[in-house]
């Protein structure tokens, strides 16, 4: 059990949280994620990127050398930044509303980095959406949307592409 908490902890970190996000979708050098995460001092990086390795969450994806140094290309190990469905339900309530709220506060600062930053506000958007289903409806539902998410965050980056970040609340009405 304690495992979990910590990994939990361990990927709920603000900038840890935004490391495993970037090397999900591409595999960079320390330099790459320090120009791609420009506010994130560069010993903060390599302390965060160690401690990421320690614990298994992202890998050495490639060593080459540069200009008489190894460069290492870093990639995440996809199997363990995700938790798994029995990690989440062991969590108390209080865990849960102390991830939500760090949760929160990464989707508040990439909010306001894009509101602070960008003119343009076409793909920007948020609501509220309420369903009502039955039990075969909703599971119909989960089945379709997982599918749907996979298609389409599977693409890859190009230069064709624009990143769109979809951040997803499931909040169950108790009545």
């Amino acid at each position: 059990m304690a495992l979990m908490k910590k990994k939990a902890d361990l990927l709920l970190h603000p900038v840890r949280m935004r490391i495993v996000q970037a090397l999900v979708e591409e595999n960079m050098t320390a330099y790459g994620l320090i120009h791609e995460l420009k506010d994130v001092p560069q010993a903060t990086m390599y302390r965060q990127l160690q401690t990421l390795l320690k614990e298994e969450l992202i890998q050495v994806i490639e060593e080459k050398m540069v200009k008489g140094s190894v460069e290492k290309v870093y990639g995440a190990v996809k199997s363990a930044v995700n938790i798994s469905r029995e990690e989440f339900q062991a969590y108390s309530n209080e865990e849960h509303l102390h991830f939500f709220l760090t949760y929160h506060t990464h989707l508040l600062t990439e909010v306001q980095n894009y509101l602070l930053h960008e003119n343009k506000t076409t793909d920007f958007g948020y609501g509220f959406t309420p369903f009502h289903l039955t039990k075969e409806e909703k599971k119909d539902f989960f089945v379709r949307y997982k599918a749907l998410m996979e298609e389409f965050s599977s693409k890859a980056p190009h230069e064709d592409r624009t990143k769109l970040t979809l951040a997803t609340i499931f909040i169950p009405t108790t009545e």
